[in-house]
């Protein structure tokens, strides 16, 4: 039977048109992408939830359990959202293989598409004790994502997700519809864990402050070798915070100064303990010390506060670099020329930080004319196997002649990394082949490779 379109015409059965049946595998996949969530293949509350209320018009006991990753959601901003979606994805298996011994008395789902909330509905039988027993279930679930969901980033040491739950036993209310009672228990659930968030939030906020206040900064310093002889031209000066507490991560640290408006009084703390512990540097030697396109507002950078401390360390202007780490895209490009043109009388050098890679860009270069370019670890990585990146550097060192700058190679980690870049003509590098940050200045050495024996003739 043909039926009409909304313009009157005559619509004939999709069936008739398309006899393969393509279109049902159309209509499926379409369905799945509304009630599915990618990341973790689990259901979203809304597909499942005529099962629960079947489940609850039988009169069923059903507990639910309120599991909430989005503690962690900073880091999606910080690592990018493959990282996040791979954690959020491990943190389903992790909860599947806690509920599985339940069988089809549990039901897990996800608030919705590209979600970060699970829920766990779990058929149970009545009694006084239900509560002490969802109470085990939800200890349980985070004992085990405590154990399951370690992350490790950079070359930190790795540590639990803080991950947020709550429990609720669903009342069944004649007078009350089913769908609705579920979303309020829901909502009651994600108020208290929005709780201890805020709650989570303030304290982290407290520590930063008593960070910056006390100047309880670790640094570290990383090498910067030359190529050509092995000797060091410079140090790195990174900074994180205190060893056990979730700002021992140096980019969470800065993450969430950026966040809460901390970064320039953070930048500052970590530039006088940098500079103060810099004392062993040694003569010809560069300090490079990282700067924010935000910390370029801090009016300290600009007087004789940061030069009388250097001075008093033995250092002269000349011999410290600001290397400038665009966290966030530069806008306003008049004041900052400004900026750096005023670094450069006191006698500072400056530096551009991850090219390559985030905000730093061509305009970057062209507007501030660095004196080092700081090539990022993506480009560097395994580049002895990518012809790509190796003509990508030789563009960036056509850029690098002619402003004048020297090209630094982040990141390097492999003999064949060296090897290819000497090869390249590449002056200057750091990573972990040549030697990791370490604590102390004074007789720090590095690895270096021994020249490479010369092919014979013939």
């Amino acid at each position: 039977m043909n039926s009409r379109n909304a313009d009157g015409s005559l619509a004939r059965s999709r069936a008739t048109d398309d006899p393969s049946g393509e279109h049902l595998r159309v209509d499926w996949l379409r369905l799945k992408a509304a009630v599915v969530d990618p990341t973790t293949q689990l259901a979203a509350l809304p597909g499942v939830m005529e099962e629960i209320c079947r489940r609850m018009d039988r009169r069923e006991t059903m507990g639910m359990v309120y599991l909430d990753l989005s503690s962690e959601a900073h880091l999606e901003s910080v690592y990018g959202w493959e990282t996040y979606d791979r954690l959020l994805a491990q943190g389903s298996r992790a909860v599947l293989e806690v509920v599985a011994p339940y069988g089809d008395d549990a039901l897990l789902t996800i608030s919705g598409i590209r979600g970060e909330e699970l829920m766990l509905f779990l058929r149970m039988d009545p009694g006084p004790d239900i509560e002490m027993r969802l109470l085990a279930v939800k200890e349980k679930l985070l004992e085990t994502l405590a154990s399951r969901l370690q992350v490790q980033l950079d070359n930190e040491g790795p540590r639990a997700l803080t991950v947020h739950a709550e429990f609720s036993v669903l009342a069944v209310d004649p007078m009350v519809r089913i769908e609705r009672a579920v979303y309020r228990a829901l909502d009651e659930l994600r108020a208290a864990c929005r709780k201890r968030r805020e709650r989570q939030h303030h304290q982290q906020l407290d520590e930063l402050q008593r960070i910056v206040e006390s100047g309880d900064i670790r640094v570290r310093f990383q090498p910067i070798v030359h190529l050509g002889t092995g000797s060091i031209h410079g140090f790195e000066a990174l900074s994180c915070g205190p060893e056990g507490s979730v700002f021992q991560n140096p980019e969470m640290l800065f993450a969430f100064a950026e966040e809460t408006d901390y970064i320039v009084e953070l930048e500052r703390a970590c530039r006088h303990e940098s500079i103060r512990l810099a004392r062993e540097l040694g003569r010809g030697r560069k300090l490079f010390l990282n700067c924010s396109a935000r910390g370029f507002t801090d009016p300290e950078l600009f007087c004789r506060t940061m030069v009388d401390q250097a001075e008093a360390c033995g250092l002269e202007p000349s011999d410290i670099v600001i290397e400038i780490t665009e966290r966030v895209a530069i806008t306003a490009w008049q004041e900052f020329r400004r900026s750096v043109a005023a670094l450069r009388l006191i006698g500072f050098s400056i530096a551009i930080d991850d090219m390559g890679a985030g905000y730093s860009s061509l305009q970057s270069v062209a507007e501030v004319q660095p004196d080092y370019l700081k090539v990022d670890l993506s480009l560097i990585r395994d580049i002895h196997r990518s012809p790509i990146k190796r003509s990508l550097l030789h563009s960036v060192q056509s850029i690098a002649a002619s402003i004048g700058a020297r090209i630094i190679a982040e990141g390097v980690e492999q003999e064949e990394e060296c090897r290819t870049l000497q090869g390249m003509g590449i002056g200057l590098a750091q990573g972990f082949f040549f030697a990791p940050p370490g604590h102390g200045l004074q007789d720090r050495s590095v690895h270096f490779p021994p020249p490479a024996p010369a092919s014979k003739a013939g």
